[in-house]
């Protein structure tokens, strides 16, 4: 009875408790402000304040080499403002042609996708509008990765993309690109992995990061007849770990195994009379997923610092 009494009346509080007004526990941050530029379900009070009392807009990029401090309110509001529009915008399609993808065929993919998203084109939306897209873009500091102008429900649903859908989705199955996020290529590009290394991939599904990883170790040495580093991809949950089987099939190595441990508790193995015998680990934990709103509109809606709070032993 009381959960229905709670349902019914929670649209219509309009002060007090946690739905707003004027009273001891408004999450509302006083310095910004975005009712007026946002759509309702893109405003979040509480996840505003949180990120300004973390001082996430204290500094501002001056350009693309220098951050510096914000001096004034007005500064701090008008980066608060930059941040709001930026994670506002959909997230763009983004994809790679694989390290181990012969030469040749790397030319050809390269040339084919200049002709299909290589120059400016016209497209019409569901709602009749016309929009003109930027031409794709190479990703400066990631070796045959690409950015699209669209995201990738555009790219699946719309008549003038759908030679470029048809032959991302060929390219993926016959495994020369691997579509993946920008922000999920960067990790393993600061690790810096070499052939002759040891990885350990200790939260690996749904794998994205861990073929990135398994096309460098998978490379053959002069001399050799076999690759000489290999990854171990390790996820807890048997049935995600079965899902980094079906993502490294693609690549035709030996250079891989697949675990399914908890990460806390994976065995300590040695290498030489050291400990330890992996040159690079990456854990790429659970977390709350703000980062991910840009293609997860719900986050706006249900966001609350608990989420994190709660996950924050286990991270440990």
């Amino acid at each position: 009875m009381g959960r229905k009494w709670r349902k019914r009346n929670r649209g219509g509080r309009k002060a007090g408790g946690r739905g707003g007004g004027k009273s001891g526990r408004d999450n509302r941050s006083s310095s910004f402000r975005f009712d007026e530029r946002f759509p309702t379900w893109q405003v979040n009070r509480r996840m505003e304040a949180y990120y300004a009392y973390q001082g996430l807009f204290n500094k501002y990029w001056k350009d693309d080499t220098t951050i510096v401090d914000c001096t004034t309110d007005e500064e701090k509001t008008q980066e608060a403002i930059r941040w709001m529009e930026t994670i506002k915008r959909i997230l763009p399609a983004s994809f790679r042609i694989g390290a181990d993808t012969p030469i040749a065929v790397r030319e050809r993919l390269e040339n084919e996708l200049e002709e299909m998203v290589g120059q400016e084109m016209e497209i019409k939306l569901e709602d009749d509008r016309t929009i003109t897209l930027a031409p794709s873009k190479k990703i400066p500091f990631i070796p045959h990765a690409y950015q699209l102008a669209v995201d990738r429900h555009t790219i699946r649903r719309n008549p003038s993309l759908s030679a470029l859908f048809e032959w991302l989705k060929v390219q993926t199955d016959a495994g020369f690109v691997s579509r993946q996020e920008t922000v999920s290529m960067i990790p393993p590009i600061i690790l810096n992995v070499e052939s002759h290394h040891h990885v350990l991939d200790m939260c690996a599904a749904p794998g994205s990061k861990t073929g990135q990883i398994f096309e460098v170790v998978s490379e053959i040495p002069p001399g050799a007849v076999e690759p000489v580093g290999c990854v171990v991809a390790n996820d807890t949950d048997h049935k995600r770990a079965y899902m980094l089987t079906h993502q490294l099939k693609r690549i035709h190595s030996i250079a891989a195994l697949v675990t399914s441990c908890e990460a806390q508790f994976f065995p300590l193995l040695f290498k030489k009379e050291q400990e330890g015998m992996f040159d690079r680990v990456l854990a790429d934990v659970p977390c709350s997923g703000d980062g991910t709103m840009r293609k997860n509109p719900m986050v706006w809606k249900n966001w609350s610092s608990l989420n994190s709070y709660g996950l924050h032993r286990l991270q440990l």
